[in-house]
């Protein structure tokens, strides 16, 4: 298995180059060196601008909550979540720089760094850090709106909007509170990630008005920066439109389809496969992240736009012929979803990486990710044999899931380890 395997990764390589897509390698050991030792540098340099604007007792308070943020990103790195000194880091700190240079007051301690996250996102850590989710590039359309959402996170930083509020949180909070919660933290040695994130993005975003008020700031200051970058107004207006609808899956899969793939890969699907039990007795529910400073978060999107058009009218329509976007936009767009599909796959989200798998070589048959496919399928064979599939796939949950994904379940659950054994030899054929 391991040979088939390594030659599989190897026929993968050559078919990337031969489509100019570009899937990003995990950091190795000195890149992740590298990395951490820039962040404690960040770390060391902003812990200490605090000494300056708040008392003792205040800051104290405040350095243990980013000092976890700090250990998130450390654990995020050792996890391989994050990207670093690519390309596609390059080329994000370039828009960076360009929307910097047109906007002085923009403070110079801005960081981009990608993460691998399955999510349409993109946040701001307070310190100067802004995460954009490689997943978030496969949902734009334009290379504007990317530079929107850049400004909108820098706009976050500009108005100091996570500091502020963990300032206020501190200063309205027992502290005894407070040192109960970091402390727990620090004795914990699982799920540190969920949790020091948590801490910070939940003080920073609980207060719903708050947040609203906040999210309306970033709209109109970010639009602000934007408007000085001579691009397209009403790209501001389609991608709020975009992230308004990020929670409606834009591709299905059918009965039919995959009776169609599966004639692709010469097997023969069985009526079995796909029965659906009843929904009712289905309540389990997949872990989902806190919802950080989201571009689609509340207000809702339609509000923000409605605010933007009273205040920015030109932002209603072009008014100008949109120019192209950028060839490099247009590579890592197309990348992107390859991407996704290989970081759900190296995360052990076998069941995500096989689902945006079919997905999209249904749609766009492609030997490439007919190599994912047969990947994903060993790895789940490997799962059932153990009795571990449910750490791979959710299970039905008609609330939270959209039909094409229940299916999906569906079918992997109802699939016999002969089915997925024989599944697995015609791909290694």
């Amino acid at each position: 298995m391991k040979s088939i395997y390594i030659i599989i990764l190897f026929l993968i390589s050559i078919n990337i180059s031969a489509q100019e897509i570009i899937l990003l390698d995990t950091l190795h050991l000195q890149d992740k060196k590298k990395l951490k030792d820039k962040y404690n540098e960040r770390k060391s340099l902003f812990l200490s601008q605090l000494n300056h604007i708040h008392d003792k007792k205040e800051v104290k308070e405040i350095k243990a909550i980013f000092e976890e943020n700090y250990k998130d990103i450390n654990n995020k790195i050792d996890r391989n979540e994050l990207i670093f000194d690519s390309p596609l880091n390059n080329y994000l700190n370039d828009l960076g720089v360009s929307i910097q240079k047109e906007n002085p007051e923009i403070p110079k301690n801005i960081s981009i760094l990608i993460s691998r996250e399955y999510s349409i996102n993109a946040f701001n850590r307070g310190e100067g850090t802004i995460i954009v989710n490689n997943y978030l590039l496969n949902a734009l359309d334009h290379e504007d709106q990317l530079v929107y959402i850049l400004c909108h996170e820098m706009a976050h930083q500009t108005l100091n909007h996570v500091l502020e509020s963990v300032t206020k949180h501190v200063q309205s909070n027992n502290s005894l509170e407070l040192k109960k919660q970091t402390k727990q933290l620090k004795k914990q040695k699982y799920n540190q990630k969920t949790k020091a994130e948590n801490l910070l993005m939940e003080i920073a975003y609980k207060n719903s008005a708050i947040n609203r008020a906040k999210e309306l700031q970033a709209d109109s200051l970010g639009y602000v920066f934007y408007s000085r970058l001579n691009r397209d107004p009403y790209q501001v207006v389609k991608t709020l439109e975009i992230l308004r609808d990020s929670d409606k899956e834009g591709d299905s899969i059918t009965i039919k389809d995959y009776e169609k793939l599966f004639t692709s890969f010469k097997l023969q699907t069985k009526e079995q496969w796909f029965k659906m039990e009843s929904f009712d007795q289905y309540n389990y529910q997949k872990n989902t992240k806190f919802n950080t400073d989201s571009l689609s978060t509340h207000p809702n999107c339609d509000i923000r736009i409605e605010k933007l058009v009273n205040h920015s009218p030109e932002i209603k329509k072009t008014i100008q012929q949109l120019a192209p976007s950028s060839d490099t936009f247009l590579k890592w767009q197309k990348s992107a979803v390859y991407q996704n599909i290989q970081n759900e796959y190296f995360a052990k989200n076998y069941g995500n990486s096989l689902y945006e798998a079919l997905k999209l070589y249904n749609r766009k048959p492609d030997p490439l990710l007919k190599k994912w496919i047969g990947l994903n399928f060993i790895k789940l064979y490997e799962a059932k044999k153990s009795y571990e599939l449910n750490k791979y796939i959710s299970q039905v949950n008609i609330a939270k899931y959209t039909h094409s994904y229940n299916l999906f379940s569906t079918f992997i659950f109802n699939l016999t380890l002969s089915d997925l054994e024989t599944i697995c030899k015609s791909f290694n054929s």
